[in-house]
C-alpha cells in the first residue's frame, strides 16, 4: 500500500508536467511563427493531443482569464482567449520540459498506444455525438480526448507505481490496483483535475464514470453515456463487425450505425496520425514489467541547471518579447499577471510598482474581484517584508505573521504571499505578489529560482516597454505640437482672405480643406476623417474663405476634445427646408463627449478685435458670427457620447430668384 496521502497526489497532480508527441509540438511551434496562420488552426492542432489541449483549457479557465462561474470555453474559445503569442510560449516550455523529462525513465515511456486510444475514443465520440443529436460534436470529441488525461497525469505526478501499470488493460481492474498502489485511480484524478480547471460537471463526469461495468442510467447526462459507449467501442477490433451486436441496443442503435462509427473514426485517427507523422501501427507499450521497474535516480543537479537556464533563455525571453511588443503599458501588466498564471501557477496575483521617489509601492494591475488592493499601499520605511523584497532584489515569502501583508492577503483571500521582485538594471521597479495556492505551497517554495527568473525577465520586459512609451509620447507630443502650429497657421490664412459674397460650391470648399489637412499630415493618428459629400456640385451664397474656415474651425475644434483614438464624420451638399427656403447642410459629428454649456459659451463668447492681424487666433464664437453674415443658421448637440454641429447655408439659385 502507498504511503502517498490523497492530498500531497492532489499537489503533484497540479503541477505535473504532461507529454505530447513531439511532432505536435513542432508543427505547433511551426505554425505559432508563421504569419498567415490563424487561431483556428492552431487549434485543429492542439485538439489531436490531450496533453496540451488540457494545458490551454486549464489556463484559460484560470482565475486570470476566466470567472469560476462563467459558463465553460470550448478548446476554440480557449485558444481565442489566449491567443498565438501566449500559445507559443506554452508550447515553448512544454518542448523544454519535455526535453529533460525524456532523460528520465518515466520520460521513456513509448505513449503511442495512449495517443492513439485517446484518439480513437475522441473520434467515435464525436461520430456517435452526430448520429445521437444530443450532444455537441466539440464537446464530445473533447470529451474523448480527456477521458483517460488520469492517466497521463498519475504517469507524471506519481512515476514509479504509475509506470508499473501504464502497461495494463485500461479497465475497471486497473482502476482497482491504481487505487490501491498509488491511492488513486486515473478516473479519479482526471475528474478532480477537471472539476479543478473548472471545465464543468458534465465533462468530470463523463471521465469519472467512463469504466463503470453497466452502461449508464438513462437519467445519466448524455454526455457520460456516450463517452462510456466510445470507450468500450474503441476496444473491438475492425475485422469483427459482428461484435457491434452485443451494443445494438445501447443508445438505440443499430448495429449498422456502430459499424460505420467504427469504421469513419479508425479512418479519422489514421489521417490524423499520417498528418503529424506519427507511426501508430505498432501500439505496444515498450515498458518493463512491474518487477523490473526500477526507483528513479537521484535528481541530477547539472541536468537541473542546465534545464533551468535554456527555460530562460528560451521560454521566459519570449515571453519578455511577447509583453515588450503589447499595445500598452496597461495590457503588458495585464498579461505579466496572467503569464504568472500559466508559468508559475499563480493565479491570483497583483503587479504592484514603485511611486514617490522609489519609497511607496502601488498596486497598478489587479483582477476585477481584487480592486481593494488599489486603495493598498506600501512604504519601504515601514513595511519591511515589502522594503526586503525591493531593496535585495530576492523573491520573499509572507505569511499572517507579518502585519503589513495581511492586508493583501485578505484582499487576495490568502493565507501566504511570495514576492517576486520585478527587475531592471539590476534594481527593483517593483513586484508581483501573488497568493500561494495552500496545495501548491511547497512546490512553490521549491520554485524560487525560477521565480526570480521570471520576475528578472518581466523586469526587463516592463522596463523596456516604460522607456519606449515615454519616447512615443515625447514624440507624439512633438508632433501635435507640429499639427497644432500647422492648424493656426492654416487657421490665420484663411482668416486673412477676404472673399466677397457670391456663389460657393460647399461640397468643393469642404473637400479642399480635408485634403490640405491629410497632405499636411496635420490630423493626429488617432483621429480618421470620413467625407460624405454629395455627387453633384452644391452652390451656397456665401464666401469660400468663410466656409473653409468655418470647417477649419469645427475639425479644429473636435481635435482637441477627442483624446482617444475615434471618427469624425463631415457631411455636405444635402437639401433642408426651413421657414419657406431652402438650404445646403454641412455638418461635422464626432464621438468625443462635451457638454451643451461648454459649446454654447464658446459659440457666445465675445469676439476682441486686435491691432495685431494675427494675434489672435480664430474659435467657434468665429464660427457663429461667420455663418450669420452668410445669412445661414447653426445648431449643435452635445452629449456624454458624442458632439454634433449642423450648418445651414442658403442655396445661390434661391437668393437669386429671391433677388
Amino acid at each position: 500500500m502507498t504511503t502517498i496521502t490523497s492530498e500531497d497526489i492532489r499537489s503533484r497532480l497540479l503541477v505535473a508536467k504532461l507529454p505530447s508527441p513531439p511532432q505536435t509540438l513542432l508543427k505547433l511551434m511551426r505554425l505559432c511563427q508563421c504569419e498567415d496562420s490563424g487561431i483556428k488552426e492552431l487549434t485543429d492542432l492542439i485538439t489531436l493531443d490531450p496533453a496540451l489541449s488540457a494545458k490551454v483549457l486549464a489556463v484559460a479557465h484560470s482565475a486570470a482569464y476566466h470567472q469560476a462561474e462563467a459558463t465553460p470555453l470550448s478548446l476554440l474559445q480557449a485558444c481565442s482567449r489566449l491567443g498565438t503569442e501566449f500559445i507559443k510560449v506554452l508550447v515553448m516550455a512544454d518542448m523544454v520540459t519535455q526535453t529533460f523529462n525524456a532523460f528520465t525513465p518515466a520520460g521513456a515511456i513509448d505513449l503511442r498506444s495512449f495517443w492513439k486510444h485517446s484518439l480513437t475514443v475522441a473520434s467515435i465520440a464525436k461520430e456517435l455525438a452526430l448520429k445521437l443529436d444530443d450532444t455537441a460534436a466539440e464537446e464530445a470529441y473533447l470529451a474523448g480526448l480527456l477521458h483517460d488525461i488520469g492517466r497521463l497525469t498519475l504517469l507524471a505526478a506519481v512515476p514509479l507505481p504509475s509506470q508499473a501499470l501504464f502497461a495494463d488493460p485500461d479497465d475497471e481492474a486497473l482502476c482497482a490496483k491504481e487505487q490501491h498502489r498509488v491511492g488513486m485511480s486515473h478516473t479519479e484524478a482526471g475528474a478532480w483535475l477537471l472539476r479543478r480547471w473548472h471545465l464543468g460537471d458534465a465533462l468530470a463526469e463523463s471521465v469519472l464514470r467512463h469504466h463503470e461495468t453497466a452502461p449508464a442510467p438513462v437519467g445519466t447526462h448524455a454526455l457520460t453515456r456516450l463517452i462510456h459507449l466510445a470507450h468500450r467501442l474503441a476496444a473491438l477490433p475492425l475485422d469483427q463487425p459482428e461484435a457491434t451486436t452485443h451494443f445494438a441496443c445501447d443508445q438505440a442503435l443499430s448495429a449498422a450505425d456502430l459499424l460505420s462509427v467504427l469504421q469513419s473514426a479508425n479512418q479519422q485517427v489514421q489521417h490524423m496520425a499520417r498528418d503529424l507523422g506519427l507511426d501508430i501501427s505498432t501500439t505496444e507499450l515498450q515498458i518493463q514489467p512491474a518487477s523490473r521497474v526500477q526507483p528513479l535516480p537521484p535528481v541530477d543537479p547539472l541536468q537541473t541547471q542546465m534545464a533551468q537556464t535554456v527555460f530562460d533563455r528560451s521560454v521566459l525571453n519570449e515571453m519578455a518579447m511577447n509583453l515588450i511588443g503589447r499595445s500598452s503599458n496597461e495590457s503588458a501588466l495585464r498579461h505579466v499577471r496572467q503569464y504568472a498564471s500559466a508559468l508559475l501557477q499563480l493565479e491570483n496575483s497583483v503587479v504592484m510598482l514603485l511611486h514617490s521617489n522609489q519609497q511607496q509601492l502601488r498596486p497598478v494591475s489587479m483582477q476585477p474581484r481584487h480592486q481593494g488592493a488599489s486603495k493598498l499601499a506600501f512604504d519601504m520605511a515601514k513595511d519591511p517584508v515589502f522594503a526586503r523584497c525591493v531593496s535585495t532584489c530576492k523573491v520573499v515569502f509572507a505569511g499572517r505573521t507579518s502585519r503589513c501583508a495581511i492586508a493583501l492577503l485578505n484582499v487576495l483571500d490568502a493565507d501566504e504571499l511570495v514576492l517576486i521582485p520585478l527587475i531592471s538594471a539590476r534594481h527593483c521597479m517593483g513586484l508581483v505578489a501573488a497568493a500561494v495556492p495552500t496545495e501548491l505551497a511547497a512546490h512553490t517554495h521549491g520554485q524560487v529560482p525560477l521565480l526570480q527568473a521570471f520576475g528578472t525577465y518581466a523586469g526587463m520586459a516592463l522596463s523596456r516597454r516604460r522607456q519606449a512609451t515615454m519616447t512615443a509620447q515625447t514624440l507624439s507630443a512633438i508632433s501635435k505640437q507640429e499639427q497644432q502650429l500647422g492648424l493656426m497657421k492654416m487657421v490665420r490664412e484663411l482668416g486673412k482672405q477676404a472673399d466677397p459674397l457670391g456663389s460657393v460650391d460647399i461640397c468643393l470648399a469642404v473637400s479642399e480643406v480635408v485634403q490640405r489637412l491629410q497632405v499636411g499630415r496635420l490630423l493626429p493618428g488617432n483621429i480618421r476623417i470620413h467625407c460624405q459629400l454629395a455627387d453633384r456640385a452644391s452652390f451656397v451664397r456665401g464666401s469660400m474663405g468663410m466656409i473653409q474656415l468655418v470647417t477649419l474651425l469645427l475639425i479644429s475644434n473636435a481635435v482637441e476634445r477627442m483624446t482617444r483614438e475615434g471618427d469624425m464624420v463631415i457631411s455636405a451638399g444635402g437639401l433642408a427646408y426651413r421657414n419657406g427656403n431652402t438650404f445646403t447642410t454641412l455638418t461635422l459629428s464626432d464621438a468625443s463627449p462635451s457638454s451643451s454649456q461648454a459649446i454654447d459659451a464658446q459659440l457666445s463668447a465675445q469676439v476682441t478685435i486686435s491691432t495685431a492681424s494675427d494675434a489672435r487666433t480664430p474659435g467657434l464664437a468665429d464660427v457663429s458670427q461667420m455663418v450669420e453674415k452668410m445669412a445661414g443658421h447653426l445648431s449643435f448637440k452635445a452629449s456624454s457620447t458624442g458632439t454634433r454641429f449642423d450648418i445651414l447655408l442658403p442655396c445661390a439659385k434661391h437668393l437669386q430668384l429671391a433677388a
